[in-house]
């Protein structure tokens, strides 16, 4: 039996403000409705607003879920984090403590009988040229030790700001971008033979059709509350809304 669910851009903050409640008590109870059924979990990036891994401390603001997630995994549900350009350093901790499986970029998997591809789409746009290579030096070895040396209480917050200027960028914009790379990039992939590529990023859900391929840009948590559903036989496309799972209609 298979019941995998991917989602995207949760974007979980450290300050509780209402927004972030509301948003935390719908992925709570989402969370809490696949639980009797769920075997695949797929975060595909930017889970949290900011995650930087510690050698000995995890920030509190998330315990509520992660101490989820690893009732999931104990139970033998397969939870799989990709890195996102928000939770882009996600160490030992996920998988020594949780069980969950990580990736610092693509996965590409089986599942049933449909092959998948995994990406959270950050660097892909023709325009990104310098954000890839901000990425590299964000990534760099070097520098995420420098920036272990910051206590947190001075780290985190500093770079709180420098996410929410990064995704209230993406949030308010993706209506002005063009989605021409994203789908030539998901066509790419269907040319190796890949059955289904699903993206995030964008926080712009949609559903690009080609022959029995589909790209999937899994939208986000802060608008659209949308994510992927599949059964071993097909995959649909869903939004939750007031408790309930809907096709979602743009």
């Amino acid at each position: 039996m298979i019941n995998a669910y991917f989602i995207s851009d949760v974007h979980l903050d450290f300050v509780a403000d209402p927004a972030e409640k509301e948003k935390r008590e719908h992925f709570a109870a989402f969370l809490k409705k696949i639980s009797p059924r769920v075997t695949h979990l797929y975060l595909v990036g930017d889970l949290f607003d900011f995650w930087f891994e510690y050698k000995y401390v995890i920030p509190k603001a998330f315990f509520e879920f992660l101490k989820i997630f690893s009732d999931m995994a104990a139970r033998g549900v397969e939870i799989h984090y990709l890195a996102g350009n928000h939770d882009f350093y996600a160490g030992s901790f996920f998988k020594e403590q949780i069980g969950m499986h990580t990736w610092p970029d693509s996965y590409r998997f089986e599942l049933g009988d449909k092959k998948f591809y995994l990406y959270h789409g950050d660097g892909i746009g023709k325009k990104d040229g310098a954000y890839r290579v901000l990425k590299k030096i964000l990534r760099n070895p070097l520098n995420l030790k420098l920036f272990r040396w910051l206590h947190p209480d001075a780290g985190i917050p500093l770079a709180r700001r420098l996410s929410g200027s990064s995704r209230h960028y993406t949030s308010q914009l993706n209506h002005l971008r063009d989605e021409s790379d994203y789908k030539a990039f998901a066509e790419q992939r269907f040319a190796e033979g890949i059955d289904y590529v699903m993206m995030g990023h964008r926080h712009n859900p949609l559903v690009h059709r080609q022959g029995g391929h589909q790209y999937i840009n899994l939208g986000d948590w802060i608008n659209h509350r949308t994510f992927a559903f599949y059964d071993g036989r097909e995959l649909s496309f869903m939004c939750f809304r007031d408790g309930r799972f809907e096709n979602f209609e743009k």
